[in-house]
Protein backbone atom coordinates (compact mmCIF):
# COMPACT_ATOMS: atom_id res chain seq x y z
CA UNK A 1 0.00 0.00 0.00
CA UNK A 2 1.06 3.51 -0.68
CA UNK A 3 1.35 6.22 1.28
CA UNK A 4 -0.22 9.34 0.61
CA UNK A 5 -0.18 12.86 3.02
CA UNK A 6 -3.05 15.20 3.14
CA UNK A 7 -2.90 18.56 4.63
CA UNK A 8 -6.02 19.93 6.57
CA UNK A 9 -7.29 22.79 8.79
CA UNK A 10 -7.91 22.39 12.58
CA UNK A 11 -11.63 22.28 11.95
CA UNK A 12 -11.21 18.98 9.59
CA UNK A 13 -8.53 17.34 12.32
CA UNK A 14 -10.84 17.64 14.74
CA UNK A 15 -14.09 16.42 13.06
CA UNK A 16 -11.38 13.35 11.15
CA UNK A 17 -10.46 12.49 15.30
CA UNK A 18 -14.46 12.38 17.14
CA UNK A 19 -14.90 9.56 14.43
CA UNK A 20 -14.69 5.76 15.34
CA UNK A 21 -12.43 4.75 12.89
CA UNK A 22 -8.67 6.16 12.52
CA UNK A 23 -7.69 8.71 10.14
CA UNK A 24 -6.46 6.84 7.51
CA UNK A 25 -9.52 4.36 7.10
CA UNK A 26 -11.42 7.96 7.22
CA UNK A 27 -9.50 9.36 4.79
CA UNK A 28 -9.43 6.33 2.66
CA UNK A 29 -13.26 5.75 2.34
CA UNK A 30 -13.49 9.24 1.46
CA UNK A 31 -11.14 9.41 -1.57
CA UNK A 32 -12.57 5.91 -2.39
CA UNK A 33 -16.61 7.84 -2.25
CA UNK A 34 -14.99 10.71 -4.25
CA UNK A 35 -13.80 8.53 -7.02
CA UNK A 36 -16.78 6.36 -7.74
CA UNK A 37 -19.00 9.57 -7.27
CA UNK A 38 -16.83 11.26 -10.20
CA UNK A 39 -16.74 7.90 -12.34
CA UNK A 40 -20.56 7.14 -11.81
CA UNK A 41 -21.39 11.29 -12.52
CA UNK A 42 -22.56 11.57 -16.24
CA UNK A 43 -19.62 14.21 -18.50
CA UNK A 44 -21.87 16.64 -19.39
CA UNK A 45 -23.47 16.83 -15.87
CA UNK A 46 -21.53 20.24 -15.42
CA UNK A 47 -22.77 21.59 -18.85
CA UNK A 48 -26.51 20.50 -17.83
CA UNK A 49 -25.87 22.00 -14.89
CA UNK A 50 -24.57 25.12 -16.48
CA UNK A 51 -27.30 24.99 -18.63
CA UNK A 52 -29.72 24.83 -16.09
CA UNK A 53 -28.60 27.74 -14.56
CA UNK A 54 -28.40 29.91 -17.53
CA UNK A 55 -32.28 28.86 -18.69
CA UNK A 56 -33.29 30.06 -14.87
CA UNK A 57 -31.26 32.92 -14.60
CA UNK A 58 -33.03 34.12 -18.37
CA UNK A 59 -36.28 33.09 -17.00
CA UNK A 60 -35.62 35.00 -14.48
CA UNK A 61 -34.85 38.30 -15.88
CA UNK A 62 -37.32 38.02 -18.80
CA UNK A 63 -40.05 37.85 -16.46
CA UNK A 64 -38.80 41.44 -14.47
CA UNK A 65 -38.44 43.00 -17.99
CA UNK A 66 -41.87 42.22 -19.90
CA UNK A 67 -44.57 44.05 -18.97
CA UNK A 68 -47.56 41.95 -18.31
CA UNK A 69 -49.89 44.17 -20.50
CA UNK A 70 -49.10 46.67 -22.81
CA UNK A 71 -48.29 50.32 -21.36
CA UNK A 72 -49.25 53.78 -22.10
CA UNK A 73 -46.27 55.98 -24.15
CA UNK A 74 -45.96 59.36 -23.33
CA UNK A 75 -44.59 61.28 -25.55
CA UNK A 76 -43.71 65.24 -24.58
CA UNK A 77 -42.71 67.58 -28.03
CA UNK A 78 -40.82 71.05 -26.47
CA UNK A 79 -39.76 73.34 -29.13
CA UNK A 80 -36.78 75.64 -28.59
CA UNK A 81 -37.88 79.09 -29.04
CA UNK A 82 -41.23 78.42 -29.18
CA UNK A 83 -43.15 81.76 -27.33
CA UNK A 84 -47.06 82.54 -26.98
CA UNK A 85 -49.32 83.63 -29.99
CA UNK A 86 -48.96 87.11 -29.23
CA UNK A 87 -45.01 87.91 -29.97
CA UNK A 88 -45.76 86.23 -33.83
CA UNK A 89 -48.14 89.07 -34.10
CA UNK A 90 -45.49 91.65 -32.66
CA UNK A 91 -43.09 90.75 -35.60
CA UNK A 92 -42.26 93.38 -38.46
CA UNK A 93 -43.39 92.56 -41.98
CA UNK A 94 -41.07 91.26 -43.93
CA UNK A 95 -38.67 93.50 -46.21
CA UNK A 96 -38.82 91.61 -49.45
CA UNK A 97 -41.67 89.66 -50.64
CA UNK A 98 -41.46 86.07 -50.57
CA UNK A 99 -42.10 83.10 -53.73
CA UNK A 100 -45.41 82.56 -52.00
CA UNK A 101 -46.36 86.42 -52.30
CA UNK A 102 -45.32 86.41 -55.76
CA UNK A 103 -47.08 84.09 -57.15
CA UNK A 104 -51.03 84.62 -57.35
CA UNK A 105 -52.74 81.74 -59.16
CA UNK A 106 -50.87 77.98 -59.10
CA UNK A 107 -52.17 75.39 -61.41
CA UNK A 108 -52.42 71.90 -59.58
CA UNK A 109 -49.36 70.44 -60.38
CA UNK A 110 -47.61 73.46 -58.89
CA UNK A 111 -49.75 73.46 -55.76
CA UNK A 112 -48.99 69.91 -54.64
CA UNK A 113 -45.62 67.96 -54.17
CA UNK A 114 -44.40 64.91 -53.63
CA UNK A 115 -41.94 64.63 -50.34
CA UNK A 116 -38.40 63.12 -51.74
CA UNK A 117 -38.16 61.14 -48.64
CA UNK A 118 -41.52 59.71 -47.61
CA UNK A 119 -43.57 60.20 -50.20
CA UNK A 120 -46.16 62.43 -48.21
CA UNK A 121 -47.52 65.24 -50.47
CA UNK A 122 -46.60 68.91 -49.45
CA UNK A 123 -48.19 72.00 -50.13
CA UNK A 124 -46.42 74.84 -52.01
CA UNK A 125 -46.24 77.20 -48.66
CA UNK A 126 -44.24 74.14 -46.45
CA UNK A 127 -40.39 75.00 -46.93
CA UNK A 128 -40.16 71.58 -44.86
CA UNK A 129 -41.79 68.06 -45.02
CA UNK A 130 -44.66 68.38 -42.30
CA UNK A 131 -44.72 64.29 -42.06
CA UNK A 132 -40.91 64.11 -41.97
CA UNK A 133 -38.86 67.31 -41.76
CA UNK A 134 -37.26 66.91 -45.22
CA UNK A 135 -36.35 70.07 -46.89
CA UNK A 136 -39.25 70.14 -49.66
CA UNK A 137 -38.29 73.07 -51.26
CA UNK A 138 -34.53 74.75 -52.14
CA UNK A 139 -35.45 78.08 -51.17
CA UNK A 140 -32.58 80.18 -49.84
CA UNK A 141 -32.33 82.57 -46.95
CA UNK A 142 -30.11 85.14 -45.96
CA UNK A 143 -29.08 85.45 -42.64
CA UNK A 144 -31.14 88.60 -41.38
CA UNK A 145 -33.84 86.09 -42.55
CA UNK A 146 -35.21 87.69 -45.83
CA UNK A 147 -35.63 85.12 -48.97
CA UNK A 148 -32.97 85.50 -51.59
CA UNK A 149 -33.13 84.53 -55.30
CA UNK A 150 -30.61 82.29 -57.09
CA UNK A 151 -29.92 85.23 -59.27
CA UNK A 152 -28.84 88.31 -56.52
CA UNK A 153 -25.38 88.42 -55.75
CA UNK A 154 -26.39 90.66 -52.35
CA UNK A 155 -29.29 90.47 -50.24
CA UNK A 156 -31.24 93.82 -50.84
CA UNK A 157 -32.17 93.77 -47.16
CA UNK A 158 -28.94 93.71 -45.27
CA UNK A 159 -26.32 93.70 -48.29
CA UNK A 160 -25.06 90.83 -47.68
CA UNK A 161 -22.83 88.74 -50.25
CA UNK A 162 -25.27 85.51 -51.10
CA UNK A 163 -23.51 81.81 -51.82
CA UNK A 164 -24.92 82.14 -55.41
CA UNK A 165 -22.77 85.12 -55.60
CA UNK A 166 -19.43 82.77 -56.16
CA UNK A 167 -21.04 81.34 -58.78
CA UNK A 168 -22.51 84.08 -60.69
CA UNK A 169 -18.94 85.67 -60.33
CA UNK A 170 -17.20 82.57 -62.16
CA UNK A 171 -19.63 82.82 -64.88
Amino acid sequence: MSKITFRADDELIDELESLDASKSEAMREALRAYLESARDADPDSLDDLVRQRVDAIVDERLGAFTPSEPQDINVNIALEGASDASASTDAPARKTETAEAETDVQTGSDARKTCAQCGEEVGSEHVYCPNCGEKATRRVFCDCGDELRSDWVFCPSCGRRTPAADVLDGA
